[in-house]
């Protein structure tokens, strides 16, 4: 494999785009899938995001006023990843409704139990769009023979838009996939069914492995295992350390936390994504061929 160079995709200008929720498909417990018609068939890369002002909803104007009173700014957009490959005729994003602790967090969500709730379908949402860098170049598969994917909770969401944009649409038939999911519980998975529909599909370019953090495997399948992965169990998994491109998605400490940290001398405690560098630096992967994208 040659070593990575970087292709610069021409950007598109970011626009607002006027949509209706045409459907809102429910995923797990706490998870919702909204798909948005835009008039058009939409044009961007799997694996970018879309951002949403919360202020177009009415119902969210008092939360907002408290909010803006206590933080003394006004609030902004919130960014979500796309769960829709670019093909498709309706741009989806996979929303998760964040709780409030306040070990991690400094306000209670705004936007996200909102738009995970029953009350989107049929409704008029504005959105800024497209844009994100945790794309695959367009010439990756010059570039190596494997990606890897290290998720966790809804980290999965861009993750899954690059699967389906690369299986679906038999993109760079020699790059194989493997991705490492990591959830508290079976009933935490988002995407499950089809996840592994495509494992199925695509046995020679997917290979799907389901971490569990709380739950027992139980009888579900050799692919799921019980606990957090280890930087040596990760390595099995790569075919070659030093050409392996990685995409990582999940929690990190927030910003609260690290504010908490220098009050109290305390050091926050490690989450997903700090544990992915640790393994991403054990494996030796070139800083070139490793993105990620983290949330609070």
């Amino acid at each position: 494999m040659t070593e990575p160079v970087t292709v610069a995709k021409k950007p598109r200008p970011l626009r607002k785009l006027e949509s209706r929720c045409v459907d809102v498909v429910r995923n797990t417990h706490d998870t919702v899938t909204l798909h948005f018609d835009t008039g058009a068939q939409p044009e961007y890369d799997a694996g970018q995001f879309i951002s949403i002002d919360p202020r177009q909803f009415p119902e969210l104007s008092r939360q907002i006023a408290f909010l803006e009173h206590l933080k003394g700014k006004r609030e902004q957009h919130r960014a979500y990843s796309m769960s829709s490959a670019p093909a498709e005729r309706y741009v989806a994003i996979t929303v998760k409704a964040e709780t409030f602790d306040p070990k991690h967090d400094k306000y209670p969500p705004l936007l996200s139990p909102f738009l995970a709730s029953d009350a989107m379908k049929g409704r008029k949402v504005a959105f800024v769009g497209y844009t994100g860098a945790y794309t695959l170049d367009d010439d990756h598969g010059e570039q190596t023979s494997q990606v890897l994917h290290l998720c966790a909770g809804s980290g999965i969401v861009p993750n899954y838009a690059l699967l389906k944009d690369e299986l679906l649409n038999r993109k760079n038939p020699s790059v194989k996939h493997t991705m490492v999911y990591v959830n508290k519980t079976v009933g935490d998975v988002i995407f499950e069914a089809e996840l592994q529909q495509m494992a199925h599909d695509f046995p020679e370019r997917f290979d799907l492995v389901h971490c569990l953090t709380r739950d027992e495997p139980g009888e579900r399948g050799a692919w799921w295992r019980k606990g957090r992965p280890t930087a040596e169990w990760v390595r099995s998994l790569v075919k070659d350390p030093t050409t392996v491109q990685v995409f990582a998605c999940g929690a990190a400490i927030t910003k609260h936390q690290r504010h908490a940290a220098e009050e109290t001398g305390i050091a926050p405690t490690p989450r997903f994504m700090e544990g992915v560098e640790e393994i991403v630096h054990a494996l030796g992967v070139d800083k070139a061929r490793f993105k990620s994208e983290e949330f609070g």
